[in-house]
């Protein structure tokens, strides 16, 4: 559970429908940051397609950032219907390196969207309510520029805060250095692979 001062939504909150009237002419990128997903990557970006782009206009583009896959992502992706970036051709004077953080950040300057919302491409058990659950808040709420996703964890005890590295290494660092951000629950969080 989150702070009691921190605002939180539910993706339940938001329709697909709802959303792409909210949007107006604002356009929006789902971006999802991948390296050897070529498992999950589909059928991640056909549901966003089908869903939130040809059933309700909310997505305008699904870009795939793919970080050096050797597995046939790239290929996988576009036939889905994404848009396939190759990370390393993105900014290439600011270096080539590996990573989702550089995948990410790369994003930024892929994407074409004034909206942008990233998703893991590994995860198996895919809802788009991960992206309108995201997008929501942006939407509907002219105050809301920013939405970070989080999870009930089962072995929380009841915090919803996050784990060890997270409690041991994350929320110090962002206390000192942006303690402003203090209150963003699970800062290091992802959805879960199912098992």
């Amino acid at each position: 559970m989150p702070d009691p001062g921190i605002r939180a939504f539910h993706h339940a909150d938001f329709s697909a429908r709802a959303l792409a009237q909210a949007k107006g002419t604002a356009t929006v990128s789902v971006c999802l940051p991948a390296r050897n997903e070529a498992a999950t990557v589909g059928p991640i970006v056909e549901a966003i397609r089908t869903s939130l782009m040809a059933d309700h206009a909310v997505v305008d583009e699904i870009v795939v950032i793919d970080d050096h896959s050797t597995d046939g992502t790239a290929a996988i992706a576009a036939a889905a219907g994404a848009r396939v970036v190759d990370a390393s051709s993105v900014l290439p004077d600011y270096g080539e390196g590996h990573g989702k953080g550089e995948a990410l950040w790369k994003s930024v300057f892929a994407a074409e969207g004034d909206v942008i919302a990233w998703c893991d491409a590994d995860i198996r058990e895919f809802d788009v309510g991960f992206v309108t659950g995201l997008l929501g808040p942006l939407l509907t709420c002219a105050d809301v520029d920013f939405v970070k996703g989080y999870y009930e964890r089962p072995d929380d005890s009841g915090s919803g805060r996050g784990g060890r590295v997270t409690e041991l290494v994350a929320r110090p660092i962002i206390a000192i250095f942006f303690p402003e951000l203090g209150g963003i629950v699970q800062p290091l969080g992802r959805v879960r692979r199912a098992p």
